[in-house]
């Protein structure tokens, strides 16, 4: 991988660190901060709900203690009208409360027909009132005919003067009722809009109570003042909700499910909540009563927001920071590095701009520019010897080709026409080493020419060109106590030059006869595998230790033989040329020489 790629990931990977860390602690302080809201909410809820569900329990246990005072001053009342109905209401309570001296405590008179209608009342508010569509008030008139006095379960807030009431209800007569509602006027905050005020809170609050109707539900603000209307115009002028509607209205669904709510609108979090749980409603029996509280989240919600600002800002310098980081990396390290060894690949001098800067690198650019104009003089006297040692080759080969011809000519002259055959074993050893100098002759001129001649390739019938080489061995391989066999599939061509071709036979007999074990047969296998003809050498001897280097220049197996270590070498760059698949392999102690050529289609 070059330099600037691996600068390239490293700077990655640190940006990747780098932005992983920062994401992980904005999502730490983000769901710490929602955490921290959620806890503020919540305690505002409390707050306001404790606040308003201790208030409701206090004022009725102030009730609750006068209980008894209230059932006197209802039955004393309740006696009175039944011996005259026509009595002053206004004068009958004055009596009453000389009678029972009732300090801290002021109650209203109500005489209701049997229509639930109010006809006669104290509080003026409160005529003509039709009671059917409070059905608390209702079922309680109703219980009261069985001729005692009954208390409504839990005190209500009025909604005309927001005070809290204890009511009492018993009949007169079948057709003729009696209320009477007990307020406390010792106290100061028995208003629910005193209570609110009271809360200290930046948040708005709006109260509502919830009850039932004979059609449905209806709920109205607790602290909406309306002392200009009577409760008759006000009853009228609410909304009814049917039951099946109860769940798309969040005051309904809140008091009648129980359900908290919350909607965020800008930055202000509307949250609709019952004052009490479906548990205590039932135990208390209280008319549903709702809080609806906003909460402005605008201080929290910019401070989030400036957290998001701060994250991205981080952002953006880190990758600036990252940037110039890289930019003074690249250009003062990566850049000229990689122009040092683009240099050396290429085999050339440093460029100059590297040197004017006073860095190590400069140094070693510097160092390896002297390295350089070293090598390259080294490298030019080394051509120049090795330019004259190939001429000195090539013309000793040519020199060579001349007297080598004359002695294979007279050899064969003298086998000709000598008579005597005692000499045959002297003339065989001189017709092999002649063959032998001839073998070793031809490695040596091919080896001179290839760089300067080009040598293009034949069809060539295999089996007739192995035939031939086997021939041409056959007094060496005698003279060595070697014997060649060959099992030759015909018709099979292949295309390569023949000097070529006979380079890889040679080379692989010569050595099988040097290094076979003696009266040991050679054995030459030639076949047709699918679209390949498979040419295989064997011989009998040692294993070859390194099989993977004795086709490398200079390298010899055993080094006691005598050679130059090139055979081979040549071999394996024929093959190359040729892209003809070699290897080698030791069965049954055989060493065994595979190659692979492709077929060519005649």
């Amino acid at each position: 991988m070059k330099l600037r790629y691996q600068l390239y990931l490293f700077l990655f990977f640190l940006s990747a660190i780098l932005v992983l860390v920062l994401g992980l602690n904005y999502i730490s302080y983000k769901n710490q901060y929602e955490k921290d809201r959620k806890n503020f909410i919540n305690s505002e809820v409390r707050l306001h709900k404790k606040a308003i569900l201790n208030s409701i329990q206090n004022r009725n246990s102030d009730f609750e203690g006068k209980k008894e005072l209230f059932f006197n001053i209802s039955k004393n009342a309740l006696d009175l009208l039944k011996k005259d109905k026509n009595l002053n209401l206004s004068a009958l309570k004055s009596v009453l409360k000389t009678k029972y001296d009732l300090k801290g405590f002021d109650f209203e008179i109500y005489l209701i027909d049997n229509f639930y209608k109010i006809y006669k009342t104290t509080y003026n508010k409160d005529l003509n009132l039709d009671l059917k569509n409070i059905s608390n008030a209702k079922n309680l008139l109703d219980k009261s005919l069985d001729g005692n006095i009954h208390f409504s379960k839990f005190i209500n807030s009025d909604p005309v003067s927001l005070e809290y009431r204890l009511y009492s209800y018993s009949s007169i007569s079948e057709n003729d009722f009696l209320e009477l509602s007990f307020t406390n006027t010792e106290i100061s905050n028995t208003s629910m809009s005193s209570l609110i005020q009271n809360l200290q809170s930046n948040s708005s609050v709006k109260i509502y109570r919830v009850f039932k109707n004979k059609d449905g539900f209806s709920y109205y603000d607790l602290l909406k003042r309306l002392e200009s209307e009577s409760k008759e115009q006000f009853y009228k002028s609410l909304n009814v909700v049917e039951r099946k509607y109860i769940s798309q209205n969040d005051i309904m669904n809140s008091a009648i499910n129980f359900v908290q709510t919350e909607e965020l609108n800008e930055n202000i979090l509307t949250i609709t909540t019952p004052i009490f749980d479906k548990n205590m409603f039932e135990v208390l029996g209280f008319e549903n009563v709702v809080i609806e509280l906003k909460i402005d989240l605008s201080e929290k919600i910019e401070f989030m927001n400036e957290m998001e600002n701060l994250f991205i800002g981080s952002l953006i310098v880190i990758f600036f920071l990252l940037l110039l980081i890289f930019i003074f990396i690249q250009n003062r390290f990566t850049i000229p590095i990689e122009s040092i060894l683009k240099s050396i690949k290429d085999s050339k001098k440093v460029d100059e701009e590297l040197l004017l800067y006073n860095n190590e690198l400069s140094k070693i650019a510097k160092k390896y520019n002297i390295l350089y104009d070293n090598f390259k003089n080294e490298l030019e006297l080394n051509s120049n010897l090795l330019d004259e040692n190939m001429r000195f080759i090539a013309d000793t080969v040519h020199q060579i080709r001349t007297p080598l011809t004359n002695i294979m000519m007279n050899g064969e002259m003298i086998k000709k026409f000598q008579k005597d055959k005692t000499m045959d074993t002297f003339i065989e050893q001189i017709d092999a080493s002649i063959s032998m100098l001839s073998n070793s002759y031809e490695d040596l001129a091919y080896l001179v020419t290839s760089s300067s001649i080009s040598y293009k390739p034949k069809n060539i019938e295999l089996s007739e060109a192995i035939k031939d080489r086997i021939k041409f061995f056959a007094t060496i391989s005698k003279v060595n106590f070697k014997k060649i066999e060959s099992k030759l599939e015909e018709g099979i061509f292949v295309s390569i030059n023949d000097m070529e071709l006979e380079r890889i036979i040679d080379n692989n007999i010569s050595n099988a006869i040097k290094y076979a074990f003696k009266d040991k047969n050679i054995e030459i296998i030639l076949k047709k595998v699918n679209s390949f003809a498979i040419l295989e050498f064997r011989s009998y001897g040692n294993e070859i230790k390194n099989k993977d280097k004795i086709f490398n220049k200079y390298y010899r197996e055993d080094e006691a033989k005598r050679g130059l270590g090139l055979g081979l070498f040549m071999v394996g760059n024929i093959c190359m040329k040729y892209d003809i698949k070699y290897e080698v392999s030791y069965i049954n102690n055989q060493n065994i020489f595979k190659y692979t050529f492709k077929l060519e289609n005649i």
